[in-house]
């Protein structure tokens, strides 16, 4: 018989048998039922999220994209759609149109209110002009001139009080004095009350007290306000005058003299507006008058300076001056 060799291969066999052994006494263990389907469960879920991913990706991949005829087709509008468009436009331009025209009449009816409210204002400031002249012409005129007050100077003695332009009561003062002997040998009076003034004494120097005349600042003060109130005024349509023969004929007797009366309360209006315009900057009257003003504040001034010591060679040339 053949000897069975003895070595490393002896080992192996021994080996191989003791773990087959080891394995056969061991019992066998199923897998755990419970474990296995919980597994398959939690993994269900994520198989199915990725297919469904990749299924939209790929559906987004392989969908044509629409041309542009199937987008124009689809766009086209159907005849009734346009009616209903067209009428619908009708209806927004008629309803701009209307709107347009209830502006167009507001604006109208503004710029009337507006026109109104000027008419009004000028013809507020026409009266007030108006009542401003008939006021500095019934209580600030001169008696000496007829005009309105300029520099207006008031007597000095307490008695009389009443008031003048500066130009007009010193021509009136120095045509009392005589030229030769350059004194006033009678004493001067008022023009309108005919009180006597302080006597002017011939002795230099002379007391402020023997000056016969004394600024009147409220008179002043007033003149001056009304004037500027008429340097302002605005200026009013003209009248034009109308003869008697015009109109109508054969109405009567009484229609003729209303006319006539018409005729004349408009010629009196535009007299009115003639003597308003007169005093507004650059008339006439309000030139004249500030030349007056002017000269009377100068005259008067200078007098009242050199009042304590004028002699009678000044006087001389002070009425030379003022031409009395």
């Amino acid at each position: 018989m053949p000897k069975t060799p003895v070595g490393p291969t002896t080992t192996r066999k021994t080996r191989r048998s003791s773990r087959l052994n080891k394995n056969q006494d061991t019992p066998f263990r199923p897998p755990e039922t419970d474990s296995a389907p919980s597994r398959l469960k939690k993994r269900k879920p994520v198989a199915s999220e990725r297919t469904l991913s990749c299924t939209d990706e790929l559906e987004s991949v392989v969908k044509p994209q629409p041309s542009s005829s199937d987008i124009r087709r689809s766009h086209r509008i159907t005849p009734a759609e346009l009616i209903k468009r067209e009428k619908i436009l009708l209806k927004n331009e008629i309803d701009h149109k209307r709107r347009a025209l209830e502006l167009d009449e507001r604006a109208l009816q503004v710029m009337k209110k507006e026109a109104e409210v000027s008419l009004m204002l000028s013809q507020i400031t026409q009266r007030e002009a108006a009542a401003s002249l008939a006021q500095l012409e019934e209580h600030f005129t001169c008696a000496l001139c007829c005009e309105i007050l300029a520099h207006p100077y008031t007597l000095n003695p307490g008695q009389c009080g009443h008031t003048f332009c500066a130009l007009c009561i010193l021509k009136w003062f120095f045509s009392r004095l005589h030229f030769h002997c350059g004194s006033w040998h009678e004493s001067v009076d008022c023009p309108m009350c005919r009180s006597l003034l302080v006597i002017t004494p011939d002795r230099t120097p002379r007391s402020h007290a023997t000056f016969p005349f004394v600024p009147n600042r409220t008179v002043a003060a007033v003149c001056e306000s009304l004037i500027e109130k008429l340097r302002w005024a605005p200026s009013s349509t003209l009248v034009v005058k109308r003869e008697d023969s015009e109109g109508a004929w054969g109405l009567g007797w009484a229609s003729c003299s209303r006319k006539k009366e018409a005729s004349k309360e408009a010629d009196e209006k535009v007299d009115d507006n003639a003597d308003i315009s007169s005093w507004r900057e650059g008339g006439f009257t309000r030139t004249e008058w500030l030349k007056r003003d002017g000269e009377g504040k100068q005259e008067m001034n200078r007098i009242a300076r050199d009042w304590a010591k004028l002699n009678c060679q000044d006087f001389r040339e002070l009425k030379q001056k003022l031409g009395v």
